[in-house]
């Protein structure tokens, strides 16, 4: 059992490899072509046997956007998931625009969205061999679709960007008492390793440290909203903490959808 580890950076995302008997199990795909010749590479270092599945934990594109490098696997994601990136595809050209706008410094060469081969809900199993790999759909929260690889005999999770090292928890806007409870899901599979979307892998106590931060914040944002603050006051508020405000804008604005139940009103651009 694999991570493909890259720099906790925007469009840089982990990768797992679960080798088996027969064939290998990837769970997400990367960013770019040249990303993922590598993430190949390493594969191929590992073993000549074939890639036969690559499951997608959501549909943000730096998991899904080089599905379509891996032509010999059966792509999986959860309905929703599939559903999203159905969607996104159809808005390839929108997202091409938004993309170059946001993060002019990725690259995306030979990138882009490829809807999943199978869709599930709830659960899915597969088995290589004797081992036991479980897909877990835990909701909504950082995406959509919140989706995790479970291997319970060697203890192993792969989190998809439901826990994050290095960086912020990034709740979907609305979401973040759900994401709250995807992170307790996770803590709640007891595993020694949890590989994370982004960053190096962690142990159950950073992803319980990562939870606790996010309530922490949650907590710190109703109260703001309960005095009356706007978004942009509570946000220098939360800035007064020493974190860059970049790391707390995500938070605070996903805060504030849940609390007054839309998007709040904003001076920024």
């Amino acid at each position: 059992v694999h991570a493909f580890l890259q720099p906790p950076l925007i469009g840089f995302s982990s990768a797992g490899v679960i080798v088996g008997e027969r064939d290998v199990i990837v769970v997400d795909s990367l960013t770019n072509a040249a990303m993922t010749e590598r993430l190949r590479d390493g594969i191929r270092h590992l073993t000549d046997r074939p890639v036969r599945f690559l499951v997608n934990t959501h549909s943000h594109f730096d998991h899904v956007y080089t599905n379509h490098l891996f032509p010999e696997a059966t792509t999986i994601a959860s309905h929703r998931g599939r559903a999203e990136t159905r969607a996104n595809r159809a808005a390839q050209g929108r997202h091409d625009a938004l993309f170059a706008r946001l993060f002019p410094d990725v690259d995306l060469a030979g990138g882009r969205y490829t809807p999943q081969d199978l869709g599930f809900g709830g659960s899915l199993t597969l088995w290589q061999g004797e081992r036991e790999v479980r897909i877990l759909e835990l909701g909504v929260g950082h995406s959509e679709s919140d989706v995790v690889v479970h291997l319970p005999a060697e203890r192993v999770v792969f989190c998809g960007d439901v826990f994050l090292s290095g960086l912020p928890p990034l709740p979907l806007e609305g979401h973040v008492t759900d994401t709250i409870a995807n992170l307790r899901a996770l803590e709640d599979l007891a595993a020694e390793v949890y590989v994370a979307g982004h960053g190096d892998p962690g142990t159950l106590a950073d992803v319980r440290a990562q939870r606790e931060r996010l309530e922490r914040r949650l907590l710190l944002a109703r109260e703001l909203f309960d005095r009356g603050l706007s978004y942009d006051e509570a946000l220098r508020v939360f800035a007064e903490g020493g974190t860059p405000v970049d790391f707390e804008r995500l938070v605070v604005l996903a805060s504030y959808c849940e609390l007054a139940g839309c998007r709040p009103a904003t001076g920024e651009t």
